[in-house]
């Protein structure tokens, strides 16, 4: 019956304020998706004694680093990046990083902006050389820009400055491409004008991690046509150890305060949210308090509730 047991840990939280637990958060850059839905999810689980405080980043392996570094008990990135350690992890130690790191839940996809100056010469599909800006370094646009590279064959020459100056030596023609991944609308873009967007033909070679998908006039006033492009998965993770207990309580916490808010969360929460897939879950890679959080959802619904009605 520990099922009963965490769930009356769940609902009792609220109620027991001298328990407050404080954990962090890693999010990225203070006008971004990740921080946006960062602080949406921080407001779910203080109202059930958790509170997560929420830091900014350089980006998504910045917040895999800080992770390892225990910087971080919970960080958001991307998918891509992920990988990326992995190889990395494997070849250096031969150690898994999914027995290091575990998915609370699969998120949004984030769409890859690569970006020219408006009126600009430079031809994407028949130039091979480009001098491009992504961020800083180790960002996980920057890792997105060498997916890009690679699949399409082109050389990258990368000038590491923040996003606000790449987009200014981009206007100032100093730069050929700034790349940026980012859910859409991502703020620092939709204030900007005097950009284009280039457009990505489709390639089996991004299949395997990246979602063919557009980017419209809808989501920045300054684009003209929709405009096609790649996305990439990103995760809410932990490297809090599986294990009977406090530790799993609190991601399961953690899950369950997004789960059991989802109505409320795509209907008042960051646009982003409605592609969020809330009960989805890879057994190989998912916190095992995120299975028991599922669960004890599914006896809810058995009793003819819903889990969303908790969180009325």
């Amino acid at each position: 019956m520990r099922w009963l047991l965490w769930l009356l840990l769940l609902t009792g939280l609220s109620s027991l304020p001298a328990l407050a637990i404080e954990l962090r958060l890693m999010t990225g850059d203070e006008q971004g998706t990740y921080y946006q839905i960062g602080q949406e999810i921080a407001r779910e689980t203080e109202k059930v004694g958790l509170s997560l405080q929420v830091l900014p980043s350089e980006g998504s392996w910045a917040n895999i680093v800080a992770l390892f570094n225990n910087d971080t008990e919970f960080a958001i990135f991307q998918l891509d990046a992920f990988l990326r350690a992995a190889r990395n992890f494997y070849r250096n130690t031969t150690t898994n990083i999914h027995d290091e790191i575990k998915v609370v839940m699969p998120l949004f996809h984030e769409e890859i902006h690569v970006i020219k100056a408006k009126g600009s010469a430079v031809d994407f599909n028949k130039q091979e050389k480009f001098v491009v800006g992504c961020g800083f370094e180790n960002s996980g646009s920057c890792i997105s820009a060498d997916g890009i590279a690679e699949f399409y064959g082109k050389e990258f020459t990368y000038v590491h400055e923040s996003y606000e100056q790449d987009l200014a030596d981009l206007k100032a023609g100093k730069l050929d491409l700034v790349i940026i991944t980012s859910g859409k609308p991502y703020k620092l873009l939709a204030e900007q004008a005097g950009l284009d967007l280039v457009d990505l033909p489709q390639t089996s070679n991004a299949a395997e991690v990246y979602l063919y998908t557009t980017i419209t006039p809808q989501d920045y006033a300054w684009l003209d046509r929709p405009v096609a492009t790649y996305g990439v998965r990103s995760v809410l993770a932990t490297m809090i150890q599986e294990q009977e207990g406090l530790a799993d309580d609190l991601v399961g916490t953690v899950h369950f305060s997004i789960l059991i808010n989802e109505e409320r969360l795509k209907k008042n929460g960051h646009p982003k949210w409605n592609e969020v897939l809330f009960r989805a879950y890879n057994d190989k890679v998912a916190h095992e308090a995120v299975l028991n959080s599922i669960g004890v959802c599914n006896v809810i619904r058995n009793y003819g509730y819903t889990c969303r009605a908790l969180a009325r």
